[in-house]
């Protein structure tokens, strides 16, 4: 009975510190990486707007050439 309770506080403890590991990994990943991917996604953000700004300019470009 006491060898049970001594294997099972054993398993418990492994388990806390996969818990522990795990939860430091996480903490990583959203702090370090998103920050990361974010930054991406804004600089192509400000790309796609730039393009989109550069393409309704020749589109009034062409619009203002064809009334006159």
């Amino acid at each position: 009975m006491n060898q049970e309770i001594s294997k099972y506080d054993l398993e418990i403890t492994e388990l806390k510190s996969e818990i522990k590991i795990l939860s430091e990994r996480i903490s990583i990943i959203k702090d370090n990486h998103l920050k990361h991917i974010e930054d991406k996604i804004n600089s192509i953000n400000k790309v796609m707007y730039t393009i989109g700004v550069m393409v309704l300019g020749q589109l009034l470009w062409v619009i203002t050439r064809a009334l006159m």
